[in-house]
């Protein structure tokens, strides 16, 4: 027993003495700071600054959101001029060029307002993924008045003229007549192997028997067919992206903010003059300018590939498409049924006239609206 207590109290005397060593060669290990305590730790000494990056990866032309982006922390000395160190110096504005997962954001990389480069065409930045712009033929009628502008959302309506075609020929009805004639002998003896088919431009109608007569007769078409028109809303949300045609002369560079700005501007100072061919390229920008007063007659529009495929089959038919303007912020879905003859005459209660012993003179065979005197075109006397 007195053996084991005396190993037990020698074994306590090491582990004190272990730990008393340990604790004194730590401190006499740690430089003292000139204001005494202890040194602190390199990280703590050097100055660390948050640098934005890319949280996503960025399209060129997106506009950057808080989401988008997020902060990281570099040594003072690491971080460069260029870089943004506070993601509201990015919110709001748009990517000049794609931006990686990762990728520190520069000044040049965000810009206000983009213009034409080498990547690509403005036009392209304002369409959504997942989409494409198609451009159609616009009148006066079918687009408003010109009413229409960039940004504004319109419904598409087309109108088809259907007529009956012969379903072997794939051609309008009624068909032509030919006469078969059968083999026969000429006056030298000679005669055909085969019947013979004589054309003729009467067209295929109909046999009758008149009932106080009784004979038969023939009835042939006074008049080419008439087709039966039906008229439909194709696309109900459409988003215009240009009205009229692009110009092509390039636009200005985008224009950097801030120390960016700055540099661009000494630069642009240390240019010389341009010569007479870039002043004599500013004037034809200029006459470029002039031409886009005159009234549009394309329209470009956003839509999905689908629709675009539809809008294509329909201009190649020649159907006629017209555009009808969504009041703005507009999104609810819009349903319309097709309108045909029918259709008028039900839904408006339009009733057919009945064929009567009596008429209005004079004659008319066409509705011709008044002529007013606003409509006239007077003719100045010549002196």
């Amino acid at each position: 027993m007195k053996l084991g207590r005396v190993l037990i109290l020698v074994a306590l005397i090491l582990i004190l003495g272990v730990a008393t060593a340990f604790l004194w060669l730590k401190r006499s290990a740690a430089p003292a700071a000139p204001g005494g305590g202890e040194m602190a730790t390199p990280e703590a000494a050097q100055n660390m600054l948050p640098v934005v990056v890319a949280a996503q990866p960025i399209r060129r032309g997106t506009k950057i959101t808080d989401a988008m982006l997020t902060t990281v922390k570099l040594p003072a000395d690491r971080v460069l001029a260029v870089q943004l160190t506070d993601p509201k110096q990015a919110i709001g504005k748009l990517a000049v060029r794609d931006l990686a997962q990762g990728m520190f954001i520069t000044r040049g990389d965000v810009a206000e307002k983009l213009s034409v480069s080498a990547e690509g065409s403005l036009a392209s930045l304002q369409i959504p993924p997942g989409s494409v712009a198609i451009s159609i033929p616009m009148t006066r009628l079918s687009g408003v008045a010109y009413g229409i502008r960039p940004g504004d959302h319109v419904a598409v309506l087309a109108s088809f003229p259907f007529v009956d075609v012969d379903q072997d020929y794939q051609s309008v009805l009624p068909n032509k007549i030919a006469v078969v004639m059968p083999p026969q002998t000429n006056e030298q003896g000679q005669s055909t192997m085969t019947a013979g088919v004589q054309p003729s431009e009467a067209p295929m109608g109909r046999s009758l028997n008149d009932d106080n007569l009784g004979v038969p007769f023939y009835v042939i078409p006074s008049e080419a067919q008439r087709a039966r028109l039906v008229s439909q809303m194709l696309i109900q949300d459409a988003a215009v992206l240009y009205v009229g045609t692009f110009p092509l002369t390039p636009q200005k560079p985008v224009q950097p903010t801030g120390e960016g700005q700055q540099e661009n501007n000494q630069q642009q100072a240390a240019q010389p003059t341009p010569p007479p061919q870039a002043q004599q390229g500013q004037q034809t920008g200029t006459e470029n300018t002039q031409q886009q007063n005159t009234p549009p007659d394309i329209i470009t529009l956003v839509v999905s590939p689908q629709e675009a495929v539809t809008l294509k089959y329909l201009m190649d038919r020649q159907v006629p498409l017209t555009l009808a303007l969504r009041a703005g912020g507009d999104t609810t879905e819009l349903s319309s049924e097709a309108v045909t003859l029918t259709y008028v005459l039900d839904t408006y209660k339009v009733v057919v006239p009945a064929k009567l012993p009596y008429d209005i003179q004079p004659r008319m065979d066409q509705v011709v609206p008044p002529t007013l005197q606003n409509d006239m075109q007077l003719v100045q006397p010549q002196q």
